[in-house]
């Protein structure tokens, strides 16, 4: 196989050919300019075929980065290299709608790899700037309940290596010291947007980012890590995720924390986020996964919004403001909102000194 591409450019109609496994030949290439983001670009492909050949009329490709720094972050997670092994291997067995795969491979050296993928554009994507609807909330929630029941325990993606575990991995681990670093530059881009007091709660969790990340009260499941509304479709009632390059096994309340306190209008938040735990639970216990009482669970769930605040700071104080304007406001809404649910919880109650 040829190499991976790395600029749109290169998504030739010789590459598609080999990458589809049929006569491609030509090909339009359009830039989706939403998909403009910190380790990837999109475009949509509309392959022209050979006399005999067929497959897809439009897809959509997802290849890396081509900026410095975030191509070394993006090896240093493995972000394009789990994505890939997502679609390969994660997908297929899942009982939730993912996009169609149609090719998914790399280079496992260098980290460097890239997907072709359903296009999505028929249906409706969600937008984290306006936030979830109330039934987009439900069903995304309900969605969550069914993803984090089928690996409950770890299943057979446990036994994959190329899925990190967020409680014990060096990967993960290893990101304490970054947040430590990248911490001044958040509060310098983003403090403004906080509630008071919340800073100081995040900045004593920065100490004990080992001991919080390893700290789980459900059982460890595949997490998606990055669900929030941008990156959900609906159609009709059912819910598809993209974006699984952080994927990883985890504590399923943390994704439920990271889309309830990034992703839903924060005064609809308050009306329903008690009602949406309790959702989320009563599909795990459903799907035969011991979950504790209601009120117990949502003790839980403030923790995981404690953890999904400094996690927060650790992508956006890191965060390259010249990607495009609307990156920009989406972390500042993202922050505010996040923020203002760890101070409608009280959150810093579960600090300590």
């Amino acid at each position: 196989m040829s190499d991976v591409p790395r600029t749109l450019a290169a998504l030739t109609p010789e590459w598609l050919s080999e990458a589809l496994d049929t006569a491609v030949i030509d090909a339009r290439v359009t830039p989706i300019a939403e998909g403009e983001g910190f380790m990837g670009r999109l475009a949509r492909v509309e392959p022209i075929y050979g006399e005999g050949a067929g497959g897809p009329a439009s897809m959509v490709a997802k290849i890396p980065t081509d900026d410095p720094g975030s191509v070394a972050i993006g090896q240093m997670l493995a972000v394009w290299e789990r994505e890939a092994n997502f679609y390969l291997e994660l997908a297929p067995r899942l009982p939730v709608r993912t996009p169609q795969c149609f090719y998914a491979g790399g280079d496992a050296d260098s980290g460097i790899f890239a997907v072709l993928l359903e296009d999505l554009s028929p249906f409706v994507g969600g937008d984290q700037i306006v936030g979830a609807t109330p039934a987009q909330a439900e069903a995304a929630i309900s969605w969550l309940g069914a993803f984090h029941a089928a690996e409950s325990g770890g299943g057979d993606a446990a036994e994959m290596a190329w899925l990190p575990a967020t409680a014990n991995s060096p990967m993960y681990q290893g990101l304490g010291p970054m947040l430590e670093a990248v911490w001044p530059g958040f509060v310098d881009r983003f403090g403004s947007h906080t509630p008071p007091d919340t800073l100081g709660w995040v900045e004593r969790m920065i100490p004990r980012w080992n001991e919080c990340m390893a700290e789980q009260l459900l059982p460890i499941t595949i997490v998606h890590a990055d669900f929030r509304i941008d990156n959900l479709f609906f159609d009709g009632g059912t819910v598809i995720a993209i974006d699984w390059q952080s994927v990883a096994l985890g504590e399923g309340l943390y994704d439920v924390a990271y889309f309830m306190g990034g992703s839903v209008p924060t005064d609809q938040r308050r009306a329903t986020e008690r009602s949406l735990v309790s959702r989320y639970g009563a599909t795990l216990r459903a799907r035969g996964v011991e979950v504790p009482r209601d009120d117990v669970l949502f003790d839980q769930y403030r923790r995981a919004v404690l953890v999904a605040m400094t996690v927060g700071a650790l992508l956006m104080g890191q965060l390259d403001l010249t990607v495009n304007q609307r990156a920009v406001d989406l972390a500042r809404v993202a922050i505010e909102r996040m923020y203002t649910t760890g101070k409608d919880l009280a959150v810093g109650d579960l600090v300590g000194d």
